[in-house]
């Protein structure tokens, strides 16, 4: 991380954010956020950087904080401190070959490793059956249509590219609880959090952020 420290030593305006998974709700923050370091007078930059360990590092100040996690994160990286500005909100999602069975019942679940809304809501519920983890939305799905998972927990803007492809008659979607993403800095840069709200909010009340959540069908 030298360059990076040197980098942003010539050019302190700067903050630095790991780079996320490409979906359009990572699209939709990155250009809002553009915008609103922009009004302030900072510069967003994405880096490549290890997504299993980029809270670590943000909570370390290696990075400048979280482009957007869920509500709650600084229960464990005290670090970090969020904008109380809510960048969006999404599902979490039970899909399962039980129509009958609560999500107490279920024998199997899989998960996409690294959603920590799936294992919070896992943990507050006390989930004691089988737990399978893959990477990615599309492994879940086949583990499920093969039967060889009773349920599987998804957010609600992954599953949904799938849905058409999906024997719906097979299988019992329910919503699960609606979560809010927050934007976190590092709290070497609290001063700026309550600009960034203002600004925010300013850009909401303008409609641009109405603008780019039509243009990312959030």
């Amino acid at each position: 991380m030298l360059f990076l420290t040197t980098f942003a030593d010539a050019n302190t305006k700067a903050l630095y954010f790991n780079r996320p998974a490409d979906t359009a709700q990572a699209r939709y923050v990155i250009e809002l956020l553009s915008l609103a370091y922009k009004d302030i007078g900072y510069k967003l930059e994405i880096i490549d950087f290890d997504r299993n360990s980029a809270l670590i590092a943000a909570n370390e100040g290696e990075l400048d904080g979280q482009l957007g996690r869920i509500a709650g994160v600084t229960d464990s990286y005290a670090n970090l401190i969020y904008v109380d500005y809510p960048l969006y909100s999404f599902n979490l999602q039970l899909i399962s070959h039980c129509l009958v069975c609560t999500f107490s019942e279920l024998d199997s679940l899989v998960v996409q490793s690294g959603y920590l809304v799936a294992y919070q809501y896992m943990m507050d519920h006390q989930y004691r059956g089988e737990l399978i983890e893959v990477k990615s939305t599309a492994a879940q799905l086949n583990l499920l249509m093969q039967k060889k998972v009773q349920g599987a927990l998804i957010v609600d803007f992954h599953l949904r590219e799938h849905l058409p492809y999906m024997d719906m008659e097979a299988v019992k979607i329910e919503d699960l609880v609606t979560i809010e993403s927050f934007h976190y800095l590092h709290k070497k840069h609290k001063i700026l959090i309550p600009q960034l709200k203002q600004t925010l909010e300013k850009l909401e009340q303008k409609g641009v952020t109405a603008v780019l959540k039509a243009k990312y069908r959030i």
